[in-house]
C-alpha cells in the first residue's frame, strides 16, 4: 500500500480513543478527509477504524455535523 502524506492533520484525544483528521489528495489531486479512530480495548488490543469523506460530500457532511452539534447543545441545556 502506498503512503500518501497528509496536506493537513489534527487530532483529538478522548480517553482510550484518539481521532485523527487528515486531509489527503486522491491520485487525481482532489482533496478528501480521512477520519481515523484509534482505540485500545480493555484487553490492551489496538483497533483502528477509518472513514473517508470526498470533496463532493463535504458540504452535506458539514451540514449533518452542524445539525448534530446543534441538537446535542439544545439537549444539554
Amino acid at each position: 500500500m502506498e503512503f500518501t502524506p497528509a496536506l493537513f492533520s489534527t487530532r483529538v484525544g478522548s480517553g482510550r480513543r484518539t481521532f485523527f483528521f487528515d486531509v489527503k489528495n486522491t491520485r487525481d489531486a482532489k482533496p478528501y478527509l480521512k477520519i481515523t479512530e484509534s482505540s485500545i480495548n480493555k484487553e490492551g488490543e489496538k483497533k483502528k477504524f477509518y472513514m473517508t469523506v470526498f470533496d463532493n460530500e463535504m458540504t452535506d457532511f458539514q451540514k449533518a455535523i452542524e445539525q448534530v452539534i446543534g441538537f446535542v447543545r439544545q439537549e444539554v441545556k
